[in-house]
């Protein structure tokens, strides 16, 4: 019935099917897949590196965050997120639960390397400062944690 209110020839109605299948695929692997493997407490564990906050950082991982899974998005960690908004104390934590920091994201850069990119471009000293203190934290040996 849909294909003749369209007035699709038989062409019409395969390309027309494939289009429908496609779109239905896309939408599966855009909105459902990355779920899959990242779960509500690995956003808590993202927000909590994000914001600074070591107690909820703990929480989330607690709670069954994975240090391990990247964003779906930019394939960056928690560690990352906490890196780059300088969280020193946050990023010590999560290397001392097993944080990669060899870890690449889609860029296929390090936290390291992030971290040292914004800190060449940062301008303000607090910042800069803070972005130095967890450059020095990344470049630590295990070892030493």
């Amino acid at each position: 019935m849909l294909y003749a209110l369209f007035g699709l020839s038989r062409a019409g109605q395969i390309l027309y099917g494939t289009l429908i299948v496609l779109a239905g695929a896309a939408f599966v692997a855009w909105q459902i897949v990355p779920h899959l493997q990242f779960s509500d407490e690995d956003e808590r564990l993202f927000r909590a590196a994000r914001h600074g906050s070591r107690d909820g950082v703990v929480q989330a991982l607690s709670a069954g965050a994975s240090l391990s899974h990247p964003a779906p998005v930019d394939r960056k960690t928690a560690l990352f997120r906490a890196a780059v908004f300088g969280h020193a104390d946050v990023v010590r934590l999560l290397l001392e639960r097993g944080a990669d920091p060899k870890a690449v994201g889609a860029d296929g850069r390090s936290a390291l390397d992030v971290v040292l990119a914004a800190r060449g471009e940062e301008k303000d000293p607090a910042i800069a400062s803070a972005l130095d203190a967890v450059a020095a934290v990344l470049r630590e040996p295990v070892a030493a944690r």
